[in-house]
């Protein structure tokens, strides 16, 4: 089959022109994903607010330049306002941060949080909405709808107020903690992110989020001709077999997916609809989509791998132990990845007890997320 990349590019021009009947939007958290999603918001026309926990402009800056994919800008003079105020004048938030800050995020926020407010998480891996929820509870916050959304940027800050956007995907996928919720949220959420459309359930969407199922494969392994070589000893020596990697974690991702009654779009599919890559492999996929930061510094490339294997792989990880499941692909990942980075993911990664759902069977948890 021939392999093709026709990837689509949209640029999206940004003003600060507010449009009439438009909800004024929240977006918290820190880093260049953060900053992007405040000029895409502010160029489609909505009142933006944004809480900045690392302040990325110094005094002199008036505003975030988007420049790439989506060319425009975000005006400051919302920029670094108080908690209070933002959940004051906003209904809606996007929190844009890594899953290690939710816990201080639900705790900031939580005293002037109301069942009115919808939170929709970027990105967080599999079941980022639960552990959201968990948070906002143990500080005595309940009815707040906490949904979870697919990463459509890929962008990195060129300097203090210039962003680079690298490529936009087309289509990604959101879902909340049950169908009724992910119901709930739709209008709102597509409203924000045409791109995203709902997801079967947040187990569904999770496993379609490519980036950060094959990243530690792709970057970390594969950047070690003797560490990919031992990932592969270790998953062959297990499964008995002699394929590709990519295949043994996609075979075990269908498996975790048909366990839990959950449909799943095939690493090909997905990368297909985000970036118009036709390829007959998921091999040939993920070689296709786009790449940049090959020299990113080391102490990055081991805080990425951490999020990754902590918010996806042990998820993964518990719900086919409790499915009786055997994953040594996955297994694999998550052991190298320890050694790689000197962390215990399986004692510090999300968890089915961070996630609220310790003491559920394996029918339990798929009729929480079918409804």
């Amino acid at each position: 089959m021939t392999v093709a990349f026709a990837p689509v590019q949209i640029s999206q021009k940004t003003q600060t022109n507010i449009k009439p009947g438009f909800p004024s939007v929240g977006v918290i958290g820190s880093g260049a994903a953060m900053l992007t999603m405040a000029c895409y918001l502010s160029g489609r026309g909505f009142p933006v607010q944004v809480l900045d926990r690392e302040q990325n402009l110094p005094g002199h800056a008036s505003s975030v330049i988007a420049e790439g994919a989506i060319n425009g800008q975000y005006d400051r003079q919302t920029l670094h306002v108080r908690p209070e105020h933002v959940l004051a004048d906003c209904s809606y938030l996007i929190v844009v941060a890594e899953s290690g800050q939710y816990r201080e995020l639900a705790w900031s926020l939580s005293p002037w949080m109301k069942s009115k407010h919808m939170v929709m998480l970027y990105g967080g891996g599999i079941g980022a909405c639960l552990e959201f929820e968990k948070y906002l509870l143990a500080n005595g916050v309940a009815g707040v709808k906490v949904a979870e959304i697919d990463p459509l940027f890929h962008c990195q800050k060129k300097n203090s107020a210039t962003i680079k956007v690298h490529a936009m995907r087309q289509w990604g996928q959101f879902a909340s903690s049950d169908p009724a919720s992910t119901f709930d949220c739709a209008s709102m959420v597509t409203r924000l992110l045409p791109k995203v459309e709902r997801a079967g359930n947040l187990l569904s969407r999770g496993l379609c989020d490519y980036q950060s199922v094959v990243y530690p494969v792709v970057e970390a392994f594969g950047a070690d001709a003797e560490m990919a070589a031992a990932l592969s000893e270790l998953v062959n020596s297990q499964a008995g077999k002699h394929d590709d990697v990519f295949n043994h974690i996609e075979i075990e991702l269908n498996a975790v997916a048909d366990a839990y009654s959950t449909p799943r779009v095939s690493t090909v599919s997905n990368i297909r609809r985000m970036y118009g890559a036709i390829a007959s492999t998921s091999v040939e996929a993920v070689s296709m989509t786009p790449k940049y930061g090959d020299n990113a510094p080391w102490q990055d490339m081991v805080k990425t791998l951490s999020e990754s294997i902590s918010t996806v792989y042990v998820p993964l990880y518990e719900l086919s132990r409790l499915a009786n499941l055997r994953t040594p692909a996955i297994d694999s990942v998550i052991n190298m990845s320890a050694v790689m980075c000197g962390v215990d993911f399986l004692t510090h990664g999300r968890t089915l007890s961070r996630m609220g759902l310790q003491g559920l069977s394996q029918r339990e948890i798929a009729r929480k997320l079918n409804g």
